[in-house]
């Protein structure tokens, strides 16, 4: 069967499109060396900061430099979009080794620095943050991919990603590039294969669930954030802090006004700098 000209043409453009893509990246990744930086700090390659509200709009990234600065341990951020060896982000750079996806960057500072932000928890509250932090990551986490790709969140990322390619090339590559890799992505995890009302379901369920472990605390378990409250800080901040209108965020700001009250301590607690860094103020 033969393809209309129209999708053909589609097709033909979008191709030329990503090979230019993939070409600048390849030839920036060239160009690219080692940071130089004093031996003892870490170099931390994240997206860079949109100054839309959050200091980045990945929760990954955010989580793993919220960590950094709970345990005072020095870094430099590098936002040339390098990615690491696994073709993820964040990873990081520490006197010579190279560690990707943010839970190994953890562990392995936690041995290098002799740190351990879950040191206060009991094994049983440790069991309990586990399970949070991996429900969040790997559950709620794609709730959030949803409405970036599919729903009003879309014009935020193209804004951010997109904004300088011209505007019916941005649409293409919007359409043929991102959208395609979160479906496929989604599809492959599970809650791509679902109802938009399914999906803010699964979403809602799992932040009632936090907000309930939550309460009137401080913190998850107590007066002491664990690395459960770090993603839960950097997820939360995602919706409220840059798209309100999302129905995750709508349901934390009506309902489960405990998790912004979270939220803000951390803010407070670990971004003295917050507007500079979430909003381009200085």
């Amino acid at each position: 069967m033969e393809i209309p000209i129209s999708l053909r043409s589609a097709s033909y453009i979008t191709g030329i499109v990503i090979g230019i893509l993939i070409t600048f990246k390849l030839v920036r990744s060239k160009k690219k060396g080692t940071r130089k930086v004093p031996r003892g700090t870490v170099i931390l390659h994240q997206f860079e900061r949109p100054y839309l509200g959050v200091p980045n709009l990945s929760p990954p990234c955010m989580k793993l430099e919220t960590y950094l600065r709970m345990t005072k341990i020095p870094y430099e951020c590098d936002y040339t979009l390098k990615f690491s060896r696994k073709g993820q982000m964040p990873w990081i750079e520490y006197n010579g080794k190279e560690i990707a996806d943010s839970n190994f960057c953890i562990e392995f500072l936690n041995k290098e620095f002799g740190v351990d932000v879950d040191d206060h928890l009991s094994d049983e509250q440790k069991g309990i943050a586990r399970a949070v932090l991996v429900m969040l990551e790997a559950n709620t986490f794609c709730t959030v991919a949803y409405f970036r790709g599919f729903d009003e969140g879309s014009e935020t990322i193209k804004k951010i990603f997109f904004g300088n390619v011209i505007f019916p090339l941005r649409n293409l590559v919007f359409r043929f590039v991102f959208q395609r890799a979160i479906r496929r992505n989604l599809h492959g995890q599970g809650i791509g294969r679902h109802s938009p009302e399914e999906i803010y379901g699964i979403a809602e369920k799992d932040l009632r669930s936090v907000s309930a472990i939550l309460g009137e605390k401080k913190f998850l378990f107590g007066d002491k954030p664990c690395l459960a409250d770090v993603f839960l800080f950097a997820l939360v901040s995602n919706f409220i802090f840059l798209t309100p209108v999302a129905p995750q965020a709508k349901l934390i700001l009506t309902q489960l006004k405990n998790l912004e009250g979270h939220a803000n301590r951390m803010k407070e607690a670990y971004y003295p700098d917050w507007d500079e860094v979430a909003l381009g103020q200085n």
